[in-house]
This record gives structure tokens, C-alpha cells and sequence, in this order.
């Protein structure tokens, strides 16, 4: 039951993600992608108390991640906004964020062959996920606490707006004219796929 009820899009999300503005719809991803990880992070979690666990998750939650961030996210960013930024006091960061984004494409792929099939060396698999989760967390931060506000407030509204329509023209490319609908239900299909039901499941109470 709660598995279907949470592949259900909310009411009025998919209207909301059309009037964000393009900074807030990248962070919006990067809350895809840290619910990619914390799907991954689960299935680690259970193989490490049984060897039977599939890790067939993990390898569908890395199919994900090259098509909702590689092939889309990060494209958006390389193509058309750490450009602007190169010239700028802020072109060392841009360097740095482009330079984990290719990071980030060997460490998927690592996790990929890891977890295609048979059963792979596990510390290798955990080591290689702990340094991607690491990595991912402060870049998405440091891009949504500098990079994201430098960009609506030094951008003009004009080109703001052409992003916004390049991200939503990349959706619907890749996701069709549903593509939030999409996205969504392929996001909470793998947490399902993961174990996870929703968002009760993270609550911790101290003991």
C-alpha cells in the first residue's frame, strides 16, 4: 500500500516545478540526486547485515543517475553556467565544480560495474560510494550557497529566463511532456525497489 501511494505525483508539484525559477529547479535535482544516494545508501546498509542482498537496486539507481544528472543536470551546468562564471572571482570554483563533475562520472561508472552482476568486492563498493556521497554533498552545497545566488543575482532576468526554457526544452527531450510526472515516479519506483516506503523511514529518536 505505501509503496503505491507514494508513486503517486503530489497535487500541485508539477505546477510548482514550471514556475521555479532555473537556480531553484537545479537545486531541486540536487534533492533528486541526494535521494538517489540515500536509496543506494540502504541497500549498502541491508548487503552489509546479509550477503544475499540484490544489489540490482543500486545498479538501476546508478541507470539514473547518468540520465537524470549526467546526461541532463550536469550538462545544464557545463554548457550554459559555469561558462559565465570563468572570468569571474569565482572562475576557481567553477574549475573545481566541473572537475568533480568528471569525478563523479568515474565513480558511477565504478559503481556500475560493481554492482552489474555476480557478487563484487564489497569494500570496494562501500569505499567507492562513501567517496561519491562525500564529494556530491559539498558540491551541491557550495553550488546552492554560492554559486546558485551569484547566478540570480548577477544574471540578467533575461537570461535567467532562456535557462529556464533550455531546462524545460533537456526535459522534455529526455523525460517527454510529462517529464516531472516522470522523473517523480521513477525516483520513488527505485526507493521502493530500495526498501525504502518514504520519508518516515529516515526519522531518528534519540535513545
Amino acid at each position: 500500500m505505501a509503496p503505491q501511494m507514494m508513486i503517486r505525483i503530489p497535487p500541485g508539484l508539477e505546477d510548482g516545478l514550471e514556475k521555479m525559477p532555473p537556480t531553484e529547479e537545479l537545486a531541486f535535482e540536487h534533492g533528486v540526486l541526494t535521494r538517489i544516494m540515500l536509496a543506494i545508501n540502504n541497500v549498502l546498509k541491508k548487503a552489509g547485515k546479509s550477503p544475499k542482498t540484490s544489489l540490482r537496486p543500486i545498479y538501476q539507481a546508478c541507470e539514473m543517475f547518468q540520465q537524470a544528472v549526467i546526461d541532463h543536470h550536469m550538462k545544464i551546468e557545463e554548457e550554459h553556467v559555469y561558462p559565465k562564471f570563468e572570468d569571474t572571482e569565482l572562475a576557481d570554483c567553477v574549475g573545481l565544480l566541473k572537475a568533480q563533475h568528471d569525478e563523479a562520472r568515474k565513480l558511477i561508472a565504478r559503481m556500475t560495474g560493481l554492482s552489474k552482476g555476480g557478487r563484487p568486492d564489497m569494500d570496494q563498493l562501500n569505499a567507492t560510494f562513501r567517496d561519491f556521497h562525500d564529494m556530491i554533498v559539498a558540491h551541491a552545497a557550495w553550488e546552492e550557497t554560492v554559486l546558485f545566488p551569484a547566478m540570480e543575482g548577477t544574471w540578467p532576468d533575461k537570461e535567467l529566463r532562456d535557462l529556464r526554457e533550455m531546462q524545460e526544452d533537456q526535459e522534455e527531450k529526455m523525460f517527454g511532456k510529462d517529464a516531472a510526472k516522470t522523473i517523480y515516479s521513477k525516483l520513488t519506483e527505485l526507493e521502493s525497489s530500495c526498501g525504502i516506503e518514504g520519508l518516515r523511514d529516515f526519522t531518528r529518536k534519540l535513545k
